[in-house]
Parts: structure tokens; sequence; C-alpha cells
């Protein structure tokens, strides 16, 4: 398996957007250009990385960062992991974490946090295989 780990491009946008579909199903906010995706390639604050295969992008993950007043140094979440089904159980979650907290760390970012939805438990056995700690829970409110 010679797969490419990568920051997104303008042009992967139709391939990673069929890839969120998959990933969330009937909660997508947003549907056709109704997204931040143009947005998000251009912030210094906010990152997409893809696994590509053979030209086929075939996973990605998104990380933020911003400063929190507790901490001196800034801070980075996990916003979201995907792997196809077919290419899972082959590390490709691990390489894509491994990417952000690479990037992270080079940004100066002291700490990353994950934050997995309750069912997803294979997501919540890798972050504890990659060396993260349980910590807290997360809410979350619509705000209309």
């Amino acid at each position: 398996m010679d797969i490419e780990i990568r920051a997104a491009r303008e042009g992967d946008y139709k391939e990673l957007m069929k890839l969120y579909d998959e990933f969330v199903e009937e909660d997508r906010y947003s549907g056709g250009n109704e997204d931040s995706f143009s947005e998000v390639l251009v912030s210094t604050e906010n990152f997409i990385y893809v696994a590509e295969d053979k030209g086929k992008l075939v996973g990605f993950v998104t990380f933020s960062t911003r400063w929190v007043v507790r901490y001196p140094t800034p801070i980075a979440e996990m916003d979201e992991l995907y792997v196809k089904s077919e290419y899972r159980r082959q590390g490709l979650g691990s390489k894509l974490v491994e990417a952000i907290l690479k990037k992270a760390a080079e940004l100066g970012c002291s700490r990353m946090f994950i934050d997995t939805h309750i069912k997803h438990e294979a997501a919540q056995k890798l972050s504890q295989k990659m060396g993260f700690t349980h910590y807290g829970h997360h809410f979350v409110k619509d705000l209309d």
C-alpha cells in the first residue's frame, strides 16, 4: 500500500465531499457548495489532510488550532477523521493522525484534543492506541 498523506487542494473538492457524505451520512450540514471548504484551505488555523491512493482520495482528517486563556501556547483539536471502509485496519487512520500531530507541533501547539461521536468506538480505540487519554465530555447546541 503506497498511500500519500498530503494537505488538501482546491481540486480535491468533489471527491472530498463524496467522502464527507459517506462519513456523516444523514448528519450533513450542507449540500453542493454550501460549506466552508475554500475558507478552510486558505485558513491559518484550520487544516485538511487527505489520504490518496493512485490518484483517488480514500480518507481525510481535519483539525483546527486556537488560543485558550489557560494555556501559554495554542492548542489543536482534531475535528474529523474518516477512512473508506475498504482501507480500514491498515494503519491509515494512524498515519492521518500522525500527520496532523506533526503539523500541530510545527505550529507550536501544546496539546491535541479529539472529539469523537459516542457511537464511533473504533475512533475511540484508535485515540487510546495513539496515546490520547479520556478527557471530559462534549455537548452541542444548535444556534439558530
